[in-house]
């Protein structure tokens, strides 16, 4: 997983995004799904309360690397072990926008 504070692009986009969570959890269609990161715009920030959600593979290029030290690494491994036992299923960024047409 890439640290806190990494700027990326996704596929399908040009503007930027900077990561502020991982491993996160959101609903679509009434059912919980994690996804592996949320973000907000760059250089914008956050917009009210609505983060982007999106997995590894939905990057298409990583702009910048955020800060990395001994804590991430111990929070890397503790994410690892939430995965590893977390039930709730992978969500998918395309289910993600059709639940946000409907709305």
């Amino acid at each position: 997983m890439l640290p806190l504070g990494t700027v990326v692009i996704l596929k399908g986009s040009t503007k930027k995004m900077m990561l502020i969570a991982r491993l996160i959890a959101a609903p679509v269609d009434g059912q919980i799904y994690r996804f592996d990161y949320g973000a907000c715009l760059y250089p914008e920030g956050l917009l009210g309360d609505n983060l982007i959600y999106f997995n590894d593979e939905d990057i298409l290029k990583v702009v910048h690397e955020g800060f990395q030290d001994e804590e991430n690494e111990v929070m890397l491994e503790n994410l690892q072990a939430t995965l590893s036992s977390t039930e709730i299923p992978k969500g998918k960024v395309s289910d993600l926008v059709k639940s946000q047409a409907k709305e």
